[in-house]
């Protein structure tokens, strides 16, 4: 189902959006080119920890990781990033994580690791076919509503 966007007069209305600070660009406003750099450069500052661990699909069968933090338990693990991490072909389900010391696995085989017994950070897990990445989706929005259970 789409989503609906406000009206056309809404629109042209918004001056600026509350959580993020990104101004809209006043109808007229010149010179454009530079009003809309503004614009990129507060939409990319407001995007920038969407970046952090996303997986991306290099060519062929390579991907590479962006660099970014999280926390394991009291411990900050820092990766690093990572690039030309080749993937086996032909594959429905590639499942990539940091392991708890912060090493990138492929796990081509079984899945996930139990969260509760394997501490880890799911990333994407990622289908490949006759050569290339046929389509990666993220999973790092598994670790939002993590609730570990206590006594287990």
């Amino acid at each position: 189902m789409a989503e609906v966007y406000p009206s056309d007069n809404e629109l042209l209305n918004i001056a600026n959006d509350m959580e993020t600070g990104v101004e809209y660009i006043t109808t007229g406003k010149a010179p454009y080119y530079l009003e809309f750099r503004k614009l990129l450069y507060r939409l990319l500052l407001a995007m920038k920890r969407a970046n952090d661990l996303r997986v991306f699909d290099e060519g062929g069968l390579d991907i590479g990781v962006k660099s970014g933090k999280f926390w394991l338990g009291t411990t900050l693990v820092n990766y690093t990033g990572s690039s030309g991490n080749t993937l086996a072909d032909d594959k429905a389900n590639i499942y990539i994580y940091l392991d708890s010391q912060g090493n990138l696995v492929a796990n081509e085989y079984n899945g996930f690791p139990n969260m509760q017994t394997t501490p880890h950070l799911r990333l994407a897990v990622i289908t490949t076919s006759s050569g290339d990445i046929t389509l990666i989706t993220d999973a790092r929005g598994h670790h939002n509503f993590y609730v570990p259970v206590q006594g287990a």
